[in-house]
């Protein structure tokens, strides 16, 4: 079903492209379907990882803002003290939440693992239209998060890393009127 429907998308969005300049409003409509159908996929593939159970990953709905204390938590049971500061108002978006809630899992991952890193300090500044995310860590640098660089694609964001005097320091903007589809 999913393959179906990313077919139809992809179909549309090139059948879009060729009739662009002979027929834009014609074009339009058709990048207007293959839209409606990539929010299809979406919503789709959210309820087929609800289904899904993988041994000793826990089940049910994806992760949201309000669960990254949890997350923390585990982290400093690993042996990285990790705090989270938030200012501002949260969006109110679960793909925002889960892309914010993995990008942050996977920085303090990588931050324990790959940084040898003892403590790590993540802020949220949410603001009209902009999520300033950062991760700083007392580790050594590491190599680029693609997973991290991917996510903030979505939301037409950027990734920066950089050394600083007291460690490793990731920064990741989303924009918020960026928000993929649900």
């Amino acid at each position: 079903m999913v393959a179906h429907d990313l077919s139809v998308m992809t179909l549309g969005v090139g059948a879009g492209r060729v009739i662009m300049d002979r027929d834009p409003d014609r074009a339009r409509q058709t990048l207007r379907e293959a839209e409606e159908s990539g929010r299809q996929v979406l919503r789709d593939l959210q309820r087929l990882h609800g289904l899904l159970r993988v041994d000793g990953m826990p089940s049910g709905p994806p992760p949201r803002l309000a669960d990254l204390p949890g997350l923390l938590d585990r982290f400093q049971a690993a042996g990285l003290r990790a705090t989270l500061d938030q200012a501002g108002d949260p969006a109110d978006s679960p793909v925002l939440e889960l892309s914010v809630y993995r990008i942050v899992e996977e920085a303090l991952r990588s931050a324990l693992l790959h940084g040898d890193a003892g403590t790590a300090a993540v802020t949220l500044n949410w603001q009209k239209n902009i999520l300033d995310l950062t991760v700083h860590d007392n580790g050594t640098p590491r190599g680029r998060l693609a997973a991290i660089w991917e996510r903030a694609a979505l939301f037409g964001g950027s990734v920066t890393t950089c050394p600083t005097s007291t460690g490793y320091e990731l920064r990741v903007r989303l924009l918020l009127n960026r928000v993929p589809a649900t």
